[in-house]
């Protein structure tokens, strides 16, 4: 989908939006720039189109934001993020282009196995609690249910007396 230059400048992006430091330092740049890749072919064909030419304006770009005659990806990891935060308050279409990017980065590296594993997400033990609960529910056995969520739900009755989940926020990381 990409040349090796759109490539090489879509890697240094990565490199220097993504979180780092504790659990977050995980050599997973190239596995999310795949993800990535992969994604584009489900952007709207003017956005998947016109992805290659925003990010040479990213690469060729410094001196707009007097940063020097110098390109994106040669820059020093400091330099790099400083300029790139430029993108985000120049507004418009440079703004527009940032946040694309930084959502295509963020979304996939925090759906990389190794950092929901970091994370202590677990995304099938959670779909699987919360589908044997509500087969409890539905088969009429709300105490049963509760048994099977442990300390991580508890039911009350809503105003018609359904039962209703309410729980203590301790999801295991995974989220509603």
């Amino acid at each position: 989908m990409l040349g090796k230059a759109s490539t090489k400048i879509l890697m240094h992006a990565i490199a220097v939006m993504r979180p780092r430091g504790g659990h977050f330092d995980a050599d997973i740049d190239g596995d999310v720039a795949r993800m990535i890749l992969s994604f584009l072919e489900y952007l709207p064909a003017p956005t998947r189109l016109t992805f290659p030419l925003g990010l040479r304006l990213v690469e060729y770009g410094p001196f707009l934001f007097r940063e020097g005659m110098c390109r994106f990806t040669s820059m020093d990891d400091e330099t790099a993020t400083r300029y790139i935060h430029h993108w985000e308050r120049a507004g418009g279409a440079p703004a527009m282009l940032y946040q694309g990017v930084r959502a295509l980065v963020l979304v996939c590296f925090y759906q990389h196995p190794k950092i929901l594993k970091a994370m202590e997400v677990d995304w099938q033990g959670r779909a699987d609690e919360r589908v044997a609960y509500r087969a409890a529910v539905l088969a009429g056995n709300p105490d049963e249910a509760l048994e099977g969520a442990g300390a991580r739900a508890a039911t009350s009755l809503d105003a018609a007396g359904r039962p209703q989940v309410v729980s203590d926020g301790s999801n295991g990381g995974a989220g509603r």
